[in-house]
């Protein structure tokens, strides 16, 4: 407190004057009817109280004593007389705080609308005594006092029975110390935190200031800057303090990446397991417990009707693999590029090699150049995608720091807007490799399936794709849709609309002859070439005998004559 007892009575005795009159006239007429309210006298006898104070508790402490509200809800209006003798406040006296209650008139019909509704207005009264002057060294006290939805003081300090701060806070812990505002619901100011869910998480024993490390009950500085998703991103990053090794390889991932470009919707740790009801393994490894579906609702649902969804969620069967077994949990890569995927598939399907030599022919090829779900997911709509690669490392070319990036020269060379077309290729490809370039740029083709969500509605292996007609005829769809691919500096793929005459085109032979057989696509030119190619193969080595053949017989004649 500011004031001393005598300067507060001396700074209110014109205003409470008239109440003082009151009460005490009131008193001397409702004491000696007290024990027919049921008020023992002990209990209002206490010297440490005035006899205005007395007056009023002689209601007041009874029990059962409550007020319906307007929302519903009853508000007890008990008051301790002992424990407001022993709090900090009793000097005040009752009308100290409650300084529009007139006992002559009192209890009339007040209409309250709501607990918080009464707490805030009583709140009010605190701001006589506790002005935002005092109120400066407690930086947190003095941003809530400011804050249109502010706390009301009485929420965190109760109403009553306020004891001396200093004895407080050394005899609770440090979370009994932050559940005093921050377990209370019903404050869009104060996050509310519910002790009983941190309490059966893993991080039982944990205490706040553990991760919430720049506060305890010593210091709570305000955040500078943007609060809400700002302040949550920042404050995953004390995961790494015990978890190091799950951060590294959280770090490394398209969810991290996309974080440091700045995207604010890319997950964190707290997305996936949650700030304060961490939950063991186990939980995130069952079909309600999956995190992902809460960011890709309509890729999990596809997976929910696949097989593997089917497998897990309604035959039980936990060794059917969930997200995490392909996409990995804290290093998750970029789906559509790379083998990531396809190894996945392998791994757990150890004998898929061995089984697709028994029908397929050149199934190395198949495997090497065909997406997995574009057989097994047989209702996807497939395409051809031609990707830029370094060819002596045979990883996605990117832009180099400094250099106009791929994305400028796709769009720079697709003049008309309407699809990169062979001839476009062809330059956009020789530009990149123009002399002194640092890498040889190649395109290698993949036939994949169009969208995420379609290459998690996996079949049946008895439903997938066996007919060699599908692809192999002339006009086939996959072969329709061509586009080009290029790596974003985030390692998420972009993709450019190419008209499907490219794989015609001799720029990009080399792309699709992974997948390419002699008369399997009916595409003439690169069968032409194909045949060109190898008679030429066959040509060379016969020319080259012939030759050495006819030059020994003009040697030997020459010698003979």
């Amino acid at each position: 407190m500011t004031r001393s007892a005598h300067e507060f009575t001396k700074a209110g005795a014109g205003r409470h004057a008239g109440t003082l009159v009151a009460a005490l006239a009131a008193f001397a007429v409702l004491l000696p009817a007290a024990p027919a309210l049921g008020v023992a006298a002990s209990d209002i006898a206490d010297d440490r109280l005035s006899d205005e104070d007395r007056l009023c508790l002689a209601c007041h402490e009874q029990g059962g004593l409550d007020k319906v509200l307007g929302d519903g809800t009853t508000l007890s209006l008990h008051v301790g007389g002992a424990a407001f003798a022993d709090s900090v406040h009793a000097w005040v006296g009752c009308t100290g705080c409650h300084d529009v209650i007139d006992p002559a008139t009192h209890p009339g019909h007040r209409e309250i609308e709501s607990a918080r509704t009464h707490a805030e207005q009583h709140s009010q009264a605190c701001i006589g005594c506790h002005a935002a002057d005092s109120m400066a060294e407690g930086p947190a006290h003095h941003a809530r006092l400011a804050e249109t939805d502010r706390v009301p003081c009485a929420q965190c300090h109760d109403a009553h029975a306020i004891g001396p701060i200093g004895d407080w806070k050394a005899a609770v812990g440090d979370t009994a110390y932050c559940q005093a505002c921050h377990g209370h619901a019903g404050s869009a100011a104060l996050p509310f935190i519910d002790e009983a869910t941190l309490r059966r998480s893993v991080h039982r024993d944990h205490e706040c200031a553990w991760c919430h490390t720049t506060h305890s009950k010593d210091a709570h500085p305000q955040r500078a800057g943007a609060g809400g998703r700002t302040a949550s991103i920042e404050l995953a990053g004390a995961c790494r303090q015990c978890h190091e090794d799950k951060y590294a390889l959280y770090d490394g991932s398209i969810h991290a990446r996309l974080v440091a470009a700045g995207d604010l919707t890319a997950p964190v740790c707290t997305d996936c397991h949650g700030a304060h009801a961490v939950g063991p393994k186990a939980v995130y490894e069952t079909i309600a417990g999956v995190p992902c579906r809460n960011c890709h609702a309509d890729i999990f649902d596809a997976y929910l009707g696949s097989m593997h969804g089917k497998a897990r969620d309604g035959a039980g069967h936990f060794d059917a693999p969930i997200c995490a077994d392909c996409h990995r949990a804290h290093d998750i890569g970029v789906a559509s590029t790379g083998t990531r995927l396809r190894d996945a598939c392998l791994a757990c399907h150890d004998g898929a090699r061995e089984s697709h030599r028994t029908w397929l022919p050149n199934a190395a090829l198949h495997l090497e150049a065909i997406a997995c779900p574009a057989c097994h997911a047989p209702a996807a709509r497939r395409r051809i995608d031609l990707a830029l690669f370094d060819a002596e490392s045979r990883n996605p070319l990117a832009s180099a720091p400094g250099q106009e990036t791929l994305e400028d020269r796709f769009r720079t060379a697709d003049r008309d807007g309407d699809g990169v077309d062979a001839i476009e290729l062809w330059s956009l490809v020789r530009e990149i490799n123009r002399d002194g370039a640092a890498v040889e740029a190649v395109l290698r083709g993949r036939m994949e399936v169009q969208s995420g969500v379609e290459a998690h509605r996996l079949a049946d292996r008895s439903s997938a794709v066996r007919a060699c007609e599908s692809c192999h005829r002339d006009g086939a769809d996959p072969f329709r849709s061509v586009t080009i691919s290029i790596v974003r500096p985030d390692g998420r793929p972009l993709r450019f609309a190419a008209d499907s005459e490219v794989l015609e085109s001799p720029v990009s032979v080399g792309s699709v002859g992974g997948f390419y057989a002699i008369g399997g696509t009916r595409i003439r030119l690169l069968d032409a070439l194909f045949v060109l190619a190898l008679v030429a193969g066959i040509a060379v080595p016969f020319g080259h005998m012939a030759m050495r053949r006819l030059l020994g017989k003009r040697k030997s004649s020459g010698d003979g004559r």
